[in-house]
């Protein structure tokens, strides 16, 4: 998920804390009978959400509010879907005469396709993602338990170090996770 994003569902969740933390608190507060708070209550007009569901205009503020609610909700369920695109990586060599790109996706891919002829590997998957405002090629993999970590680790390693070559000096980063599937008994 991207900085903005992140941010707007932190907000979000901030909001809708802080109002369900009020609600208790009053309640809270009037079954204690704190003084201040009971005097309050007893002020408010109960007979007014009659006399405003009688009114002609209560569906409009109603479909109002759905609609401010959907325009806030949708966002962060999209935002939350998927993570974002990575722009195409411009590769050395590139000059004057023209520009090299390649999709981050593809290095990826192939990345995945070299681990996944192995067979120390179980599964392989390969992703470009952008992650907080950071491009980033991330390499999983599960390896059987059969083989130790220190092979594992070279053959991961060797991959991460051609996906780091064929990137150059862009910003995209490389991670690596190797899942290690347990031992049976």
């Amino acid at each position: 998920m991207n900085r903005l994003p992140a941010a707007v569902h932190r907000s979000t969740t901030a909001v809708i804390g802080l109002v369900l933390l009020v609600i208790g608190l009053a309640a809270l507060a009037w079954n204690l009978d704190v003084q201040p708070f009971v005097d309050w209550m007893n002020n408010i007009d109960t007979d007014a959400v009659g006399r405003f569901a009688d009114s002609g205009w209560w569906t409009l503020v109603l479909a109002g509010i759905v609609l401010i609610t959907l325009l806030w909700a949708i966002p962060l369920i999209v935002s939350s879907l998927r993570p974002g695109k990575i722009d195409d990586v411009e590769l050395d060599g590139s000059g004057e005469t023209g520009t090299m790109t390649v999709a981050p996706k593809l290095i990826a891919a192939a990345a995945a396709d070299e681990l996944s002829g192995d067979t120390t590997f179980t599964s392989v998957s390969a992703r470009a993602l952008n992650d907080r405002a950071r491009s980033i090629i991330r390499l999983e993999v599960t390896a059987r338990p059969d083989h130790p970590y220190p092979e594992i680790a070279d053959k991961v390693g060797v991959v991460t170090d051609q996906i780091r070559e064929a990137i150059g000096d862009s910003d995209v980063h490389v991670q690596a996770f190797v899942h290690l599937e347990p031992r049976k008994r």
